[in-house]
């Protein structure tokens, strides 16, 4: 078959099912906006945006529409050429997320075409209003939401199938819509996310040995912003570090903006956060490793003694379930995302999402019941294979649903 997948940061969430699909021997065509794809056996056709205004006060207004209607038009346009040349798909799946599916039903009308959806926003009862914190005060907030939500819609409206990674994420849709949104997670490989009791790891050149001999707290997120509850494990920090004098604490993230939007007063929000801690804090003890590579990421999650998971209700991350598979002690917010992969007692510890010394208790538990954090970690692995891995369960929902064989 003749497969395209549209992502404008591609591979995406497509990684696995590209290279699966091309070892088979389809044809697999990509198109993105970075200039190259190092996937082997793919074709990989990036595109250019459309022009668009110039102003940027227009831009900021508008920008749930304008990025996103210059993605559409560029990708469509890349995509004729590719029709003009005599190509013609089987299926085509796209993130919705940019906008690129709006016209390439137009440009390959004889193709299945998929929309891959992440999230649909609301005014109340999310992400926005989520946060006494970080109130949002400008409610044209609130319209770009709806102008994204508008986007979302137009490309149910261009697509002959749906599909969403959780239930949550699916049900945060319109109720009319949920028959139309299949739920098939990405899949995760567990066959190489194992536990490794013997792990050790050292942080620097010159950095501390870290192993499970010593308790290891770590949390991990793409950047030090409120979306992932850094503010809170921040402030928990000294109280982390009051449960045993030689607990160490792993923080893997950057340090720049992926949901959170700027921080006040022109700082980072790891400035600002840090500026909000009630009482020192011994830093010698905590290290800040920043993004780490995929294989350092895991073996230091294979050292963790408790691992902290946090998310206002928005879209669940991978490394949650990947976290999981590795049978880390998982210490939780309890929002909406999160209770669909975790229970309180069974496969983790839940925690109330604003409350850091709760926080610092679950954790404390953790690292105290080792014989019930060692079952409930074995737990957590048994739930990830079971609902989540790629090979034995996610991949074959995709063939299914895909119609690829």
């Amino acid at each position: 078959m003749k497969i395209v997948f549209v992502h404008q940061n591609f591979p995406g969430q497509f990684l696995r099912l590209a290279q699966t699909f091309v070892a088979e021997g389809h044809e697999v065509v990509a198109l993105g906006m970075t200039k190259q794809c190092l996937l082997k056996g793919v074709k990989y056709y990036p595109y250019d945006p459309a022009p668009g205004p110039e102003d940027p006060r227009f831009e900021a207004r508008y920008s749930p529409v304008i990025p996103r209607l210059r993605r559409a038009y560029g990708v469509a346009h890349r995509a004729r050429e590719l029709a003009n040349q005599g190509f013609e798909p089987d299926v085509v799946v796209v993130n919705t997320g940019w906008g690129e599916n709006l016209f390439l039903k137009d440009v390959w009308p004889k193709a299945k075409h998929v929309a891959y959806f992440e999230y649909y926003y609301h005014a109340k009862g999310q992400d926005l209003d989520f946060d006494p914190e970080f109130p949002v005060t400008d409610e044209e907030v609130i319209w770009r939401l709806r102008l994204k939500n508008s986007m979302q819609l137009g490309a149910l409206d261009a697509a002959d199938l749906a599909v969403a990674p959780t239930k949550y994420q699916r049900d945060t849709f319109p109720t009319y819509l949920h028959d139309r949104v299949a739920i098939i997670h990405d899949g995760i490989d567990t066959k190489r996310l194992v536990p490794n009791p013997t792990m050790g790891i050292q942080i620097g050149k010159d950095g501390p040995k870290l192993s499970r001999q010593k308790p290891v707290v770590t949390y991990v997120t793409r950047n030090i912003e409120p979306m992932r509850g850094a503010h809170i494990v921040f402030k928990s920090l000294p109280y982390l570090l009051d449960i045993d004098p030689e607990l160490q604490v792993m923080v893997i993230g950057g340090k720049g903006n992926s949901y959170s939007g700027k921080a006040p007063d022109g700082k980072s929000w790891y400035d600002h956060f840090v500026s909000k801690i009630d009482r020192p804090v011994d830093w010698s003890r905590v290290h800040l490793v920043g993004n780490l590579p995929y294989d350092q990421f895991v073996k230091v999650l294979q050292v963790s003694s408790a691992h902290i998971y946090m998310t206002y209700p928005f879209v669940l991350s991978w490394s949650s379930i990947e976290a999981m598979a590795l049978e880390c002690r998982m210490v939780v917010s309890d929002t909406a995302p999160v209770r669909e992969i975790i229970t309180d007692g069974l496969n983790g510890r839940l925690f109330p999402f604003f409350d850091h010394r709760a926080l610092a208790e679950r954790v404390r538990e953790a690292l105290i019941d080792k014989e019930k954090s060692a079952a409930m970690a074995r737990e957590a692995r048994r739930i990830a294979v079971e609902r989540y891995d790629y090979e034995t369960v996610c991949l074959p929902q995709w063939r299914e649903f895909l119609g690829i064989k």
